[in-house]
């Protein structure tokens, strides 16, 4: 029971209450919780408490919200070491998810300066563009932009289309395995804390605001970039990791 005569608000013990439901595997991962109305009577608190408890143990990572079907327990954030790579299949499986890809967008576009120099192509030369929304569970956990130069582009899209005809669960990276004159040999990366707005929010099932790890990749093969990248991940759901040696400090 929570204790109203302490010191901690009634909103943070039943947050710590959510914690000790789920640590000792009451709760686990993907069930579903009582609603807010059961809440408020199994606790005897008021609902404005159980949803600010909510709201705190959702951006801590342990529930997530699906809008219209109620709160669940959230899935262990997946570890993607970074002196590594794994293909979108092995990541999702490593904490037993089962992986999907869907090809939201295959189109042909008018490059920004930006992305111009970026793939050293001319002002306003064509570029392609692939929008893929990786999914685990059949939940979405990461949406992909790449930009491609036209003919990497046109490999790019028909080995996507292919994938997802075939029911594969990929990101461009695996694409690369089978490409028959793509192959990139270097990838340069950064990573970014971001919140999500309107469009990640609709595309990643989250609240407006809710936190994105986004990572910038550019993928070249010898001195030519072949594609640019921005990936956008559930920061509740993923996390990367590096194993470095401190040698040099000796």
């Amino acid at each position: 029971m929570l204790d109203r005569g302490g010191g901690q608000p009634l909103y943070g013990q039943l947050m710590a209450t959510f914690r000790e439901k789920i640590d000792s595997g009451e709760w686990p991962p993907g069930s579903q919780l009582p609603s807010e109305r059961q809440l408020c009577e199994l606790f005897d608190v008021s609902r404005i408490t159980v949803r600010h408890a909510i709201d705190i143990a959702a951006r801590d990572g342990l529930l997530h919200r699906i809008h219209g079907v109620g709160t669940f327990v959230a899935q262990p954030a997946m570890e993607q070491p970074l002196e590594q790579l794994n293909s979108f299949e092995q990541t999702l499986a490593q904490r037993g998810l089962v992986a999907s890809t869907r090809l939201h967008t295959a189109e042909v576009t008018v490059s920004d300066l930006a992305l111009s120099s970026i793939l050293r192509l001319g002002a306003t030369a064509p570029v392609a563009h692939l929008r893929l929304v990786g999914r685990g569970n059949d939940q979405p956990i990461v949406v992909y932009d790449s930009y491609f130069p036209p003919d990497v582009g046109e490999e790019m899209t028909a080995a996507a289309r292919r994938a997802e005809r075939a029911g594969l669960p990929f990101s461009t990276l695996d694409l690369y395995r089978d490409a028959e004159h793509t192959k990139p040999d270097h990838l340069a990366q950064t990573f970014e804390a971001i919140v999500a707005d309107r469009e990640f929010a609709e595309l990643l099932a989250v609240d407006e605001g809710w936190p994105i790890l986004r990572v910038t990749s550019l993928l070249s093969q010898g001195n030519r970039p072949v594609e640019y990248r921005t990936a956008a991940y559930r920061g509740d759901r993923y996390k990367f990791a590096i194993d470095r040696s401190l040698h040099s400090l000796g």
